[in-house]
Formats: structure tokens, C-alpha cells, sequence
């Protein structure tokens, strides 16, 4: 058997990358309608998208915006669950979507022959969905199942608590479901919401697939220039959240068999400037297993299976996370390890040779995120969500090898700080305390937290 390698292979030189033939047109009303052609298969997806997604979510009734998610699933006014079903599984189609805190999307895909139904039938589901009685009261109890999912596991506690630590009761830092708000949520608090989110305004109607981009750009313009554009309620642009403490918070789960740690550090919305370059250093620090935090934890300590990091750039914010699981007896030395991992990011930056790495990574994943319907989609989809630069895409992979040691040592020096940092370890309550002991070492207020004290924060 050969060995596993190392390092990933070497690529060529990065070049600019030409988008696909496309087209678009900004309406009068808000609305832009665009297509992007891509040959190979005879199929296309449709695509609407909504600019607000669960930033409009009352306080008091979290997890509305997934039973919206849900139930929109279940048909359009002018064709019954039933019958929708049925046109679907007809014309071979495929229909995704959901409800983010940013966004919300409704898709379907199939055979480009049925282009123009499928424009219908997401565009029936997107502005007028059924919502009927018996779909919310269904999807209510499936939703409460993922709830209880959800918070049953330390991963999924970490998560929650991190988010809470990073931006408190700013909507990211909210869960996305709690058991008060999933039973206190009705039909009509659904059609709301829905009024809420859906506006052309804030709206984008993307065609992919093997098609006359000029056409369809055409007729969806006559299609929809007509359509009403709302004026309230205004898009929800929430506050800048307060920076998070430097702390650790504990959180006890009876008979737990292992110990989750975790920290957040904050970072920036995905239109920053600065988002391209932390992309990079968080390759370094945890991006993938040829980064710092798996061959400190795995490699050298054998403390995991994994670790890793995460960058997540939204609308209104952003954050680098990273949690890992352990035996309760290593949750000491694994606080410790990710510490020190960010401490010395944050001191000396990047070696040349992990920086050429991580690079070589990035710049090898574009083509396969630039790949397929679904691929090209979320590419035209992040663009026009972020406003980002015309050419964002195009010149990615160029402007990623000209990051260099110093931009990552300044942005390092920024944003990887362990001072910025806020912990959360989840376990068995025996083994927190000794946690709890060396965060306080290194300089963290230590609390103790219940698991379920979400469930009532910010209601």
C-alpha cells in the first residue's frame, strides 16, 4: 500500500479564469434576471433568491423561518401539494432551497426542454407558495425533531454556545430553532415572514444551463417588469454586534463521553476587503489536513481524528471557528494546543512553505467550485448577494497567489489574536473544571453555563 501523501500535488500557474456566455438585466422594479450558459448535458436550473432571510425572524418565534423553509415545499396556490408533487416527479425535476439568515432561495432543476415550467413552478413557489394548515402542523413536529438533534449532541451545543459568544442577541448569534418558538409559530406568522423576506426588490431570477442566455434574459424581463415591487417593510440591517469577551464558557452535559473545545474569533462580512487574505491564513491555521491545527492535534499529539477551522463571511459579519472533540481527560491539553496554535499564528505568521500550500489549495478548489449547475449558480448567486466586483471570480485564483507572508502576517496579527478569542468547552461536568483551570491560566473569565439557557435568550 503507498503512502498517503503529504502535501497536496503541485498545480500550474494560476491564469484568469473566463466565465461562461451570460447575461443580465437590472428591471424597474428591483429585480434582476440573468443567465449563464453551460454546454455538456441538456439541463438547467432555475433559480430565485432573496436578499433578507432570517434576520426578519421575531425573537420569539425562532425556528419560523425553517417551518418556512419547510412548508414552502408542499405547493403553490394554483396547484395542490399533491398535484405539485406530481408535476415534479412528471418532468424529472428537482427542487431545493431554504431559508438563511442572509438569504432565501427556491430552485429547480431538470431537463433545459422544460425550461419554462420550471420558471413557473419556482416562481408559483417562491412569491405564492400554499403554505396549507396540514403542511405547517406536519413539518412543526419534523422540525422539532431536528431541534432536538440538534441540541442533543456537545458538537451541536459548542456550536450554539460559540455563535452566542461571538454576537450574542444579534441574529447570528441566535439559534435557529428553540421548542417556544417552533409551538408558538402559526401559518399566518409564516405568511409574514414570507412578506417579509420575498421582495423583487431585494430579488434575483438566475437561469444555468443549456440555454440562450439572451433569450431567456429577454423573456424574463417582458415576464416580470411588471411585476409589484413592496416597499415595507424595509430590509432589516441589524446592528454591528458588541465584540465578544475573552472567556471560556462551560457547559455541563450528564454522561457525556467525550469534550468538545471550541473558540470564535470575530472577522468580517464577505464584501470586506480583507476577506480574500483571511481566507488564506485560515487555510494555514485549519483549512485542511495539511494545516496547523490537524498536525498539532492529530499528527503530533493524537488528541483527534480531526481538526480543523472555519471562515464564514455573511452579509452584516463574519467569524473563525474552529471546535474539536476529545476524551474527557484531553480536554486540558486540546484547550491548550488550539491557544497556543492561534498565539503563534498570531506572533509569526505563516512560513513561506505552509503559505505556498495553502495557496496551492485554494487555487486548485476554484475549478471544482466553479463546476456543474449548482456550482455556477452559487457563483453568480454570492456575487450578487455580496455586490461583489464584476471580475471576483475571473481574477480568484490571481489574486490568491499574490498573497504574501506580509499580507498574512499583518492580517494575523489582526484578526487571529488570541486575546479576541471566546471559548466554549461542552462535557462531562467533572472534567470542565480542569478546563476551566487553564483558561483561567491563560487570562479567559471562566463561567459556568446550562445547556439549555438558549432556549429563553433574547425573548
Amino acid at each position: 500500500m503507498s503512502a498517503c501523501p503529504a502535501q497536496p500535488p503541485r498545480g500550474e500557474a494560476p491564469r484568469s479564469w473566463t466565465p461562461p456566455a451570460h447575461a443580465l438585466q437590472d428591471l424597474g422594479n428591483g429585480l434582476r434576471v440573468a443567465a449563464v450558459r453551460l454546454d455538456g448535458l441538456p439541463i438547467a436550473q432555475v433559480r430565485w433568491v432573496f436578499g433578507s432571510g432570517r434576520v426578519h425572524e421575531p425573537t420569539d418565534r425562532l425556528g419560523s423561518a425553517l417551518l418556512l423553509q419547510r412548508a414552502m415545499r408542499h405547493g403553490m396556490a394554483d396547484l395542490t401539494m399533491g398535484a405539485f408533487a406530481q408535476t415534479l416527479d412528471a418532468l424529472g425535476a428537482r427542487m431545493g432551497g431554504g431559508v438563511t439568515i442572509d438569504s432565501a432561495m427556491v430552485s429547480i432543476s431538470g431537463l433545459s426542454q422544460h425550461l419554462w415550467r420550471f420558471i413557473e413552478l419556482a416562481t408559483g413557489v417562491a412569491l405564492t407558495p400554499a403554505l396549507p394548515d396540514i403542511a405547517v402542523a406536519a413539518e412543526r413536529h419534523k422540525a422539532m425533531q431536528i431541534h432536538r438533534h440538534e441540541w442533543a449532541t456537545i458538537e451541536g451545543l459548542t456550536n450554539l454556545w460559540l455563535m452566542h459568544g461571538l454576537y450574542g442577541t444579534h441574529p447570528y448569534g441566535l439559534p435557529r430553532t428553540t421548542l417556544a418558538g417552533l409551538k408558538a409559530t402559526r401559518r399566518e406568522d409564516l405568511v409574514a415572514l414570507h412578506s417579509a423576506i420575498v421582495d423583487p426588490h431585494r430579488g434575483l431570477l438566475l437561469v444555468v444551463g443549456r440555454v440562450d442566455v439572451d433569450h431567456v434574459v429577454s423573456r424574463l424581463a417582458q415576464r416580470f417588469q411588471d411585476l409589484p415591487s413592496q416597499t415595507t417593510p424595509t430590509p432589516r440591517i441589524p446592528l454591528e454586534p458588541a465584540r465578544p469577551a475573552h472567556r471560556m464558557t462551560l457547559i455541563p452535559v450528564p454522561g457525556a463521553e467525550a469534550v468538545s473545545v471550541g473558540f470564535g474569533l470575530p472577522a468580517v462580512a464577505r464584501a470586506h476587503p480583507d476577506f480574500g487574505g483571511l481566507s488564506v491564513a485560515n487555510q494555514v491555521l485549519g483549512g485542511s489536513a495539511s494545516s496547523r491545527l490537524f498536525e498539532e492535534l492529530r499528527n503530533r499529539r493524537s488528541l483527534t481524528y480531526g481538526a480543523y477551522s472555519q471562515l464564514d463571511c455573511g452579509r452584516h459579519g463574519g467569524d473563525i471557528t474552529s471546535a474539536v472533540t476529545v476524551r474527557p481527560e484531553d480536554g486540558p491539553a486540546c484547550f491548550e494546543a488550539l491557544y497556543s496554535q492561534l498565539a503563534l499564528l498570531a506572533e509569526e505568521g505563516a512560513r513561506a512553505d505552509e503559505l505556498a500550500r495553502a495557496k496551492r489549495f485554494l487555487i486548485g478548489r476554484f475549478p471544482q467550485r466553479a463546476s456543474g449547475l449548482a456550482g455556477m449558480a452559487t457563483l453568480q448567486t454570492v456575487a450578487w448577494m455580496h455586490e461583489l466586483p464584476d471580475d471576483e471570480w475571473s481574477t480568484e485564483q490571481a489574486r490568491t497567489a499574490a498573497v504574501d507572508v506580509g499580507r498574512v502576517q499583518r492580517l494575523a496579527e489582526r484578526y487571529f489574536e488570541p486575546s479576541l478569542s471566546t471559548w466554549v468547552a461542552v462535557g462531562p461536568s467533572d472534567q470542565l473544571d480542569a478546563i476551566g483551570r487553564r483558561a483561567a491560566a491563560s487570562g479567559l473569565a471562566v463561567e459556568e453555563r446550562q445547556a439549555d439557557e438558549l432556549e429563553h435568550l433574547g425573548i
